[in-house]
């Protein structure tokens, strides 16, 4: 659903102005964007112009590339806090910001970010922060 929603909102466009066809996608601002996954469209969209169906083909085949390898990224990332929580026997806690962006209005957004992210994100630190005897107390 968010890769649709980025797709709305200008993805192939973000994605398109900075395409370069020789350029490495295997790191940097380029590779968490999509730019691999949008790769062969790119390069051909221009030479299917007549062909509609064959552009959106290509294009819903770079969309499923895009959410295949995002859900494998969250495999990964959950698989290593899992790790860091059963090796290390770190605390780790939960913040779900998701429901922050269903507000229309920049407002809601931001007050919920400030409610449901930033303050208990600010608890966290603080907690941490009165629990080592080597750190000053910040109120």
């Amino acid at each position: 659903m968010r890769v649709d929603q980025m797709v709305n909102v200008g993805l192939v466009d973000e994605v398109r102005h900075i395409f370069i066809p020789d350029a490495d996608y295997t790191k940097g601002i380029r590779r968490p964007i999509g730019v691999p996954e949008m790769d062969r469209y790119l390069r051909e969209e221009t030479n299917i112009n007549k062909d509609d169906e064959s552009k959106k083909m290509l294009l819903q085949s770079s969309i499923a590339n895009i959410k295949r390898n995002s859900r494998l990224l969250i495999c990964h990332q959950l698989d290593k806090i899992q790790r860091l929580i059963n090796e290390k026997m770190w605390f780790v806690h939960l913040i779900i910001a998701t429901g922050v962006f269903k507000g229309d209005r920049k407002e809601v957004v931001d007050e919920a970010w400030m409610n449901f992210v930033l303050q208990p994100c600010l608890n966290i630190v603080k907690r941490f922060i009165k629990s080592d005897d080597r750190n000053i107390i910040i109120e």
